[in-house]
């Protein structure tokens, strides 16, 4: 039976980013065949269904449909230095997770994915102690602003899709795991 001692040690966020992207799980067909091409409904319903990790229910469907396919539009027509904030004004409903998840998907570069488990990844490597995503939309949407942005700025000069991989896993690993989290 093979016994493991734990260690954790510090690394510069291209260690990090290369060690944690490398244990990310899941299949990335639905999101590799659909970012950053023109946002048909077919791709909007195929990120979110990857998104949502399994095909969208029905009134998942509908939400979609009514929260953000209705608005692919509107957003290619706003401008693109527009900040997430005001972005996300037009997107009024649908959750403050997808809202921003659609920001994603409409600017795959300059709006990470943000969700419970990025957000304690983001916060452990602040502080050293995990924390638990804001149980309120607005939270959420301020945290995303005027917390999450500028803190994955600092990966700047990596590869996006690695560093959102990174910190997904990172922060489920943390949320899972028993194992110390002291250096």
């Amino acid at each position: 039976m093979p016994m493991l001692i734990y260690k954790p040690h510090l690394a510069d966020s291209r260690k990090f980013v290369d060690f944690w992207s490398s244990q990310y799980p899941y299949p990335e067909e639905l999101y590799d065949d659909n970012i950053g091409l023109e946002l048909t409904e077919k791709r909007v319903f195929d990120l979110f269904q990857w998104k949502n990790g399994t095909p969208l229910s029905r009134l998942k469907q509908a939400s979609v449909r009514k929260n953000f396919v209705r608005h692919k539009a509107e957003l290619a027509r706003l401008q693109t230095g527009e900040s997430a904030a005001d972005l996300l004004a037009h997107i009024p409903d649908g959750g403050a997770i997808w809202r921003i998840f659609f920001l994603h998907c409409c600017q795959p570069i300059r709006f990470p994915i943000y969700d419970q488990h990025v957000h304690r990844a983001m916060v452990f490597i602040q502080t050293g102690s995990p924390e638990e995503i804001a149980a309120y939309d607005a939270q959420k949407i301020l945290s995303y602003c005027q917390r999450y942005l500028p803190f994955y700025a600092t990966f700047d000069g990596i590869d996006h899709r690695p560093v959102d991989k990174a910190l997904w896993t990172f922060g489920k690993f943390l949320k899972d795991a028993n194992f110390p989290t002291k250096v």
